[in-house]
């Protein structure tokens, strides 16, 4: 996310913290600031300092001080992508919440893993199983539990990156208020492999574009490309057409 060019093939031999390369230039511009962006600057530095930590940890647990009390088997580490799935959600989504309040992007995309990965659910009570699987449910009561637990999980990770993004302040409102994020899928029913009548969550007011507060049925079949159409409007790229799209969704102020 800050690196100007690729890495070469010794720099990770040379690389600092980004931290310790402009932790000097960052006290001489808080001397120079007010009080609210000297608050901001804090906040930023720490953030940045405590994901690099955990980047470190997750992706390089060989050179942390951390000793484990039993041998491992150093073939078994992770290959860069933290083992625990949960940790390498929270990790990229505090990566997005902080390009958004860095400027660094504005548009950013995140897929909770490959469809038919069949990603392992059991950290979480009350789950045991693969989500690929349980999503064929046949309409098996206790699949379906398990199912609506993962689904739940999936809700409260939107939930955590929304919070992130509202309480990080800019202007007279916070990053949320001038961001968009839409959280869905692309089937409604895994078990029937359904793509019709999506629900759908869009947060965040887009620089105050958006009606926020309100929940909207669309007839059936409706293009979910129509709604791309809207937010691309809120965004400030206009546009008449996208992929099917027969109009634009009723999302956002006249």
């Amino acid at each position: 996310m800050f690196r100007a060019g690729g890495p070469q093939a010794d720099s990770a031999k040379q690389d600092v913290l980004l931290l310790d390369g402009v932790l000097d230039d960052a006290r001489q511009l808080r001397q120079r600031v007010g009080a609210s962006d000297r608050h901001r600057i804090d906040e930023y530095l720490s953030v940045v300092r405590s994901l690099e930590d955990r980047l470190e940890r997750a992706t390089r647990p060989d050179e942390t001080p951390w000793q484990p009390r039993v041998p491992l088997d150093p073939a078994a580490r992770p290959a860069g992508v933290p083992k625990e799935h949960a940790e390498h959600v929270r990790l990229m989504l505090d990566m997005i919440a902080l390009a958004f309040q860095t400027d660094t992007t504005r548009v950013s995309t995140f897929m909770f893993g490959n469809e038919v990965s069949n990603q392992n659910f059991s950290f979480l009570e009350g789950v045991k199983g693969g989500h690929h699987n349980l999503s064929h449910h046949q309409r098996k009561e206790d699949s379906l539990r398990q199912y609506g637990l993962i689904n739940r999980w999936h809700v409260e990770q939107y939930a955590y990156l929304l919070r992130k993004l509202r309480d990080m302040k800019e202007g007279d409102g916070s990053v949320l208020d001038n961001s968009m994020i839409l959280f869905g899928a692309g089937i409604r029913d895994g078990d029937r492999h359904d793509p019709h009548n999506l629900p759908l969550l869009l947060a965040g007011r887009g620089g105050r574009r958006l009606a926020t507060g309100q929940h909207l049925v669309y007839g059936p079949d409706t293009p979910l490309a129509n709604l791309y159409v809207a937010m691309l409007g809120a965004f400030g790229t206009p546009v008449d057409r996208f992929a099917d799209s027969t109009g634009r969704l009723t999302v956002v102020r006249a």
